[in-house]
């Protein structure tokens, strides 16, 4: 006896739908087929039996490991490029690697993060409008109900829909790097007194916070954790310690970032939640006849790590002084024909500043940018 069962989003939570399966199983009911497009897993009549499952996603093979084959793992299904093995044995010693399904996740979540940023831009815009609309009054004449009033109405689900989607999507990816990829960060437990610094906008200004952190543990103030938001830094008082503070960003961190650096007796002070122009702060405690540890002592790679950083804040202002220009027409044209309500003048000054915000970052991410330049003409001097 045939049976379906549908898992929209079984994807982006597998290991919810490996436990699932194995739960299935030990009902009498094996996994036999997935179709990708309708999410619709088929399953047998079968002996109720204890399994193990995995799922696995190759984009390049599509042959199991010897080593997984040798810790008793068997093909059950193969769909494009997933792969659905599964394990009797009661000792296995050997797991397929999550690495496929990470890079997998991440690229359907930052695709979906553009999208949901589009949707989010235009329906603020719709709302705008609307919201204009309603602080002039009622328009002269009759207002006729029309079928096609079900056009915008749909579509403002649509991309209600796609941000939800998004969140959670994120969220379990979230979830998942921390379980198997060591992104979780390396919190201490304080039992002294604490206290608490703000710092804005540090991530525009790298050699700064790494100095300020580095000379903070030199008093005696070790930081704990940065907080949300992420402009609040927890201390606790103890004694003076030689600290190394990194600031390292990447566009992309690879699968094995965080377990390289971790291996290496870094820890892991705070990483940004998003899968692309990814920052972070690490730690590292030296003694005295060491040498301040870096990630690297290569000055071209440190070059090239201040041209990262200041790349993307040079794209985000770019893009917000494009969202300036449409949003200063749209209030002039307003403006114009007399219909700048409060509420327009209210929500044009949080533009401003807002606005204002970018061109400080931008300007702070210029001078750090020269004073590295100046630095290194310095040390080639």
């Amino acid at each position: 006896m045939t049976m379906k069962r549908w898992k929209p989003f079984w994807s982006y939570d597998v290991e919810k739908t490996e436990c699932w399966l194995s739960k299935m199983a030990a009902e009498g009911k094996r996994v036999t087929g997935l179709n990708r497009l309708t999410r619709m897993f088929s399953f047998e009549e079968s002996a109720r039996s204890e399994v193990e499952y995995q799922w696995v996603y190759y984009k390049y093979q599509h042959t199991m490991p010897q080593k997984l084959e040798e810790s008793g793992w068997e093909m059950v299904l193969t769909e494009g490029n997933w792969q659905l093995i599964n394990n009797e044995t009661d000792a296995i010693h050997a797991y397929p690697s999550r690495e496929g399904i990470l890079k997998r996740n991440r690229l359907h979540s930052t695709v979906l993060t553009g999208i949901s940023i589009l949707y989010g831009f235009q329906l603020s815009i719709v709302l705008i409008m609307l919201m204009v609309m309603f602080s002039l009054g009622p328009a002269e004449g009759n207002v006729k109900s029309s079928p096609l009033w079900s056009i915008p109405i749909l579509y403002f689900l649509q991309g209600i829909t796609v941000i939800g989607l998004t969140i959670h999507a994120t969220r379990k990816l979230r979830a998942f790097e921390r379980k198997f990829f060591s992104t979780e960060v390396d919190e201490l437990s304080p039992i002294g007194k604490t206290f608490v610094k703000w710092k804005f906008g540090w991530m525009h200004v790298p050699d700064q916070i790494e100095n300020w952190l580095s000379d903070m543990a030199a008093e005696g103030n070790h930081l704990i954790r940065v907080g949300k938001p992420v402009t609040r830094f927890t201390f606790e008082k103890g004694a003076p310690k030689r600290t190394s503070f990194i600031y390292d960003f990447q566009f992309k961190a690879s699968p094995t970032y965080y377990d390289v650096h971790k291996s290496a007796g870094w820890q892991l002070k705070f990483t940004s939640p998003y899968s692309i122009m990814k920052y972070s702060l690490w730690m590292k405690q030296y003694e005295e006849d060491e040498g301040k540890p870096r990630f690297t002592y290569d000055s071209s790679e440190r070059k090239a790590q201040v041209q990262k950083v200041l790349l993307s804040t040079t794209g985000i202002f770019l893009l917000m002084v494009a969202v300036a220009i449409f949003f200063l027409s749209l209030n002039y044209s307003m403006y114009r024909t007399g219909s700048w309500s409060l509420f327009n003048k209210i929500i044009f000054a949080a533009f401003i500043v807002t606005f204002s915000f970018h061109i400080v970052n931008m300007v702070r991410t210029l001078k750090y940018a020269l004073r590295m330049r100046r630095n290194s003409f310095a040390k080639s001097d």
